[in-house]
């Protein structure tokens, strides 16, 4: 549960910040069992850091001057040795009560040895990580000369019928209990992002119409000998975009979830708060991390059946393969060579078995006219859905051989520029046809925001190229232009930072909301923080947070402008301000 900062947490850092008071650090030793076997304290010098950007999250290394030497000495049965984990608590004076008040930092192995113990100075160094070691090979984790499998179902082993799709969740968690021995968390689903509530107000019933997709394991996972547990988890973490794992500050608990968008989050600490402990401000823009294009290569499409031999009538793709004979099967992946470009509304029939509709994965419509291009190879996946109370086949194309996408942030308006193409026709600079073209990508998609001062028209082509590793799981074009825009986002929005130091903020944590007015700006906004680092020494927090700014930039968040924004082509709302757009939102027609 997220700490909810108190009227005297606020009284606290304000004392601390007007006369410093020594720190003091209570560290409970913890046996394997996770129970307290005893507990140290003393005054610190050291830090601790907190990065929402890292699978290790938490940190810490410091120096304490402990009040019972004779519980340090590093021999097997201290209180420090290689079998027993820390959980370590800040304290602030409190001048009222005479007492410390101690907050939670977390749970901690040691990196190093047990510690260190300069007998001359009565003085223990402890170098320490979150549980995230225990998983990744530094103190367990890794596994030994076996190859694992996670098959996407199980299946008649007689018929090869698919009796059970597998979840990424079970998965999850599966790998945290047998492999980790972890049985305290808390795993949420990992899916498709339409399945989800923060970004589809129809999430349920998209859910009951993909039970069998959404959430499942789209393709077999499989691990070499000598992985470490993390390996897997992140593997399953990265099927999908901004998901995160850690370990919980306060219980320890593990934890897989959505990272927060913060829409409806209030506000954590205030501006008027922050100014009176602030001590200094640094404002950066990391100039070599911002991008304006994402372009993303997925998975190279391994198909189970393929024909070179197909027709087109009555807007319906005809093509008869060998060995595919008896029904249409959830799952299967079939390749056609198209003759023609397509009508809307396009569909397959495969050896006669019927005539399904072919679909955009990510908006769930059928595909648009002129998706298809002549003599080209399209990738098919065979969908068995639940609507209306009754089982529906449906056709989802996946592109071409290997998945590839772009997202373009644009203000939105026309250049009035041409170029020349390779083939000799113009095209109008920064429009949709010139992406396409020019970085031969059939999927393009152009987010606009016309206020953004990162877009192509002010700053030219700034490309982010996405290959290989965790972007081989993507398995269609949609899912890659989801990608494409979530890291499009993340290249112009992450790289507004700004850096303050304040008074010692024990409570504070990363993906929290506050408000804050730069020593430059006329009015306070809201930034999500990303890291953290306390100095015990200083008595201070550095604190790095970002502009916020939603993932889908929201005029009125229940009409929910991307979604009325993606019903319009590029080229008519290039013919609009912001201001007009805004009557698309409040129900008027362009």
């Amino acid at each position: 549960m997220s700490y909810i900062v108190t009227h005297e947490d606020l009284m606290l850092v304000l004392q601390q910040s007007a006369a410093p008071m020594t720190t003091k650090l209570r560290i409970e030793v913890l046996d394997q069992k996770q129970k307290i076997i005893g507990i140290l304290y003393g005054t610190v010098n050291g830090s601790m850091s907190i990065s929402g950007d890292s699978d290790v999250r938490r940190t810490a290394s410091f120096v304490l001057q402990p009040t019972l030497i004779e519980k340090i000495k590093l021999t097997e049965n201290s209180l420090l040795w290689l079998n027993k984990d820390i959980r370590i608590f800040v304290g602030l004076y409190n001048i009222r009560t005479k007492e410390y008040k101690y907050y939670p930092l977390g749970t901690y192995v040691y990196t190093d040895t047990s510690g260190t113990y300069d007998a001359t100075t009565n003085s223990l160094t402890v170098n320490c990580s979150d549980f995230m070691k225990k998983l990744d090979g530094t103190k367990n984790g890794q596994l030994g000369p076996l190859k694992i499998l996670y098959p996407a179902y199980k299946e008649n082993e007689l018929t090869g019928e698919v009796i059970e799709y597998n979840i990424i969740r079970d998965a999850v968690i599966e790998t945290l209990e047998k492999l980790a021995h972890i049985t305290n968390h808390r795993v949420n689903d990992i899916g498709v992002y339409k399945a989800m509530p923060e970004y589809n107000d129809n999430w349920k019933k998209y859910r009951e119409e993909n039970d069998t997709t959404w959430n499942t394991i789209p393709f077999d996972q499989e691990f070499s000998a000598g992985c470490s547990v993390l390996s897997i988890l992140i593997a399953f973490r990265d099927l999908y975009p901004n998901y995160e794992m850690f370990f919980d500050m306060e219980t320890n608990t593990f934890i897989c979830q959505l990272k927060p968008l913060c829409y409806n989050d209030d506000v954590f600490l205030d501006n008027d708060f922050i100014q009176k402990v602030l001590i200094s401000e640094n404002s950066t823009i990391d100039m070599t991390s911002i991008k304006n294009i994402c372009e993303v290569w997925g998975k190279i499409i391994d198909t189970d059946f393929y024909s070179d031999t197909c027709s087109y009538s009555n807007n319906v793709y005809a093509s008869t393969i060998s060995g595919y004979d008896d029904d249409y099967y959830n799952g299967d992946i079939i390749a056609l060579r198209i003759p023609l470009s397509n009508q809307a509304n396009a569909k397959l029939n495969i050896n006669g078995l019927g005539v399904v509709g072919i679909y955009n994965e990510a908006t769930e419509n059928p595909i648009g006219a002129n998706v298809l291009k002549p003599n080209q190879v399209y990738a098919f996946k065979i969908k068995k859905k639940h609507m209306d109370n009754q089982d529906v086949i449906q056709a989802y194309l996946l592109g071409q051989w290997q998945v590839h996408a772009m997202n373009v942030l644009t203000n939105g308006r026309k250049s009035g520029q041409f170029v020349t193409g390779y083939d000799g026709k113009q095209y109008e600079l920064y429009s949709k046809e010139y992406f396409q073209k020019f970085y031969n990508c059939d999927r393009v998609d152009m987010t606009i925001i016309p206020n953004s001062p990162y877009t192509v028209e002010k700053l030219g082509e700034i490309p982010d190229i996405k290959i290989s590793g965790e972007y081989e799981n993507i398995t269609s074009d949609d899912l890659a232009a989801d990608r494409a825009k979530w890291e499009n986002w993340k290249n112009c929005r992450l790289t507004d930072n700004i850096t303050i130091t304040t008074a010692l903020l024990p409570f504070l944590d990363v993906n929290k909301k506050v408000s804050y007015k730069r020593s430059d700006a006329d009015k306070e906004y809201q930034y999500i923080i990303t890291s953290i680092s306390h100095d015990f020494s200083a008595f201070t927090s550095t604190i790095t947070m970002y502009r916020f700014y939603p993932l889908y930039e929201t005029l009125l968040k229940e009409a929910g402008t991307h979604k009325v924004l993606a019903e319009y082509s590029h080229g008519v709302l290039s013919k609009y301000t912001h201001d007009e757009l805004v009557m698309v939102i409040s129900g008027d027609e362009l």
